[in-house]
């Protein structure tokens, strides 16, 4: 009799199967920034149960594969510490109730980020992922725009401030939190190479974005897309595979110049002169008058905080008096977080930092154009993010902490693959196969501009 110690049980699970843990994350990227970013307790109880659909496909093909290889990334060691200091921190909570739940999301984010990792393998998957990132970022610009000079079309978008422009969200702060992420995908998108028609498109869409993120009257917005932009251009000027300084030029003084246009209208100046007027600025000097109170807060509760997702409840011992509204919200996702999770979670986070922008560094000395392109703006949107965090909350927004999880997994995933059609395998972009289509794709539309090859005689 033969033995079936060494049969291998595979099956070749159902495409549908196969695609539903992409369409589970490319779902979740459209839908929560049209939901108010997803901030209501119905909004994240789907994103919790989208993501659980993505997660039971992914698990389904790995079983009926039989594969369970993990994909490591730089960042596997810090994001565990910071799931344990979690969870140990919600057993010590003023309001365990609450922090289990703000752990659940914390683990959500964490899925959603390795899903991200396993799914988006090749260039197909990887371009259709910054496809959406750009589409979205583009629409909500457009949306904002029709409302911000009462042109909506659509009635149940009709909320937020009538002066400042918010598309979607309730807060103009997390709408620019948002234009910031996308606007810098799409300028490191510019990097796989676009010619023509396309190019123009592609400058078109980037000027409305950033017209978008300027009406928005964000100043931390500002402030972030501004040093996210000086934060591109030493990146692509250090960079000994970029050779186009001259259409970098261009194009920051094409921004420039966008700026310029803005600044002729009157709110827009108007916000900006209140930048150095501190003294006169309420929301300014509230916040400062918060973070006095929150620092008092750590003080008590240095080791492991108050819990995740007890601040609201928490602060209301520590709030400065004198103040209108009770804050819920630190307006400063570090102090935030650290009155939550506690001091140790100081050294995780500049640890995570630390190593997700070193291995985006080496992903940028790769020959391909589109893993240089998608790093660099997927990097320079986390970059946006860290700098808004500073005065901001943009990490508590379910769709804004979502996208910022995508672009981290873009970051941190190895290099796509590129199928050969002469081999069945896929191939890493990570040597010169990359260059010679990059080199094929640029000889294609040379000989199209020949006459005599494209069936044209000269006269």
């Amino acid at each position: 009799m033969p033995s079936n110690r060494n049969v291998n049980f595979k099956f070749k699970p159902p495409a549908y199967i196969s695609h539903l843990t992409a369409y589970s994350l490319s779902a979740l990227l459209i839908i929560t920034p049209l939901i108010k970013g997803a901030v209501q307790e119905w909004a994240v109880s789907l994103i919790h149960l989208v993501t659980i659909v993505g997660m039971a496909a992914f698990l389904a093909v790995r079983s009926l594969n039989w594969d369970w290889k993990r994909i490591r990334t730089p960042v596997d060691q810090p994001i565990l510490m910071l799931v344990v200091l979690s969870v140990i921190s919600s057993l010590f909570s003023v309001h365990p109730r609450t922090s289990l739940w703000a752990t659940v999301l914390l683990l959500n984010y964490v899925l959603l980020f390795y899903l991200t990792v396993h799914t988006v393998k090749t260039r197909a998957r990887l371009r259709h992922l910054i496809h959406i990132i750009i589409a979205m970022g583009i629409f909500l610009s457009v949306l904002g725009l029709l409302k911000r000079f009462d042109a909506n079309p659509f009635p149940w978008w009709n909320y937020g401030h009538s002066s400042w422009l918010t598309s979607t969200y309730m807060n103009h702060n997390h709408f620019a939190g948002y234009a910031e992420m996308s606007i810098s995908v799409t300028l490191g998108f510019f990097l796989t190479g676009f010619r023509g028609g396309k190019l123009v498109l592609m400058i078109y869409m980037t000027g409305i974005m950033v017209v978008a993120l300027a009406l928005s009257l964000s100043r931390g917005g500002w402030i972030a897309f501004g040093l996210t932009l000086v934060f591109m251009a030493f990146a692509l000027l250090t960079n000994r595979h970029f050779e186009r300084k001259r259409f970098l030029i261009s194009l920051v003084g094409g921004l420039v110049f966008v700026i310029f246009i803005i600044l002729g209208n009157t709110p827009v100046v108007q916000r900006i002169l209140t930048l150095p007027q501190k003294d006169a600025d309420i929301s300014f000097k509230s916040r400062l008058e918060v973070w006095a109170g929150i620092r008092e807060m750590i003080s008590d509760y240095p080791l492991l905080g108050t819990g995740p997702g007890t601040f609201g409840t928490a602060f209301t011992r520590y709030q400065p008096p004198g103040l209108r509204n009770h804050f819920t919200m630190a307006h400063n996702d570090y102090l935030h977080f650290t009155a939550e999770l506690g001091l140790m979670l100081i050294p995780i986070l500049i640890w995570m930092i630390i190593a997700l922008f070193r291995e985006g560094f080496r992903k940028l000395e790769n020959l391909s154009r589109l893993v240089r392109g998608t790093t660099l703006g997927a990097m320079s949107g986390i970059f946006a993010i860290v700098v808004h965090s500073a005065a901001d909350f943009n990490l508590h927004i379910p769709a804004n902490a979502l996208l910022f999880a995508v672009l981290a997994a873009v970051v941190a995933t190895p290099l796509p693959k590129s199928r050969n059609k002469y081999q069945r395998k896929e191939k890493p972009v990570s040597g010169r196969w990359e260059v010679l289509q990059d080199r094929r794709d640029e000889l294609r539309e040379q000989l199209r501009k020949v006459p005599l090859l494209t069936g044209r005689r000269r006269n």
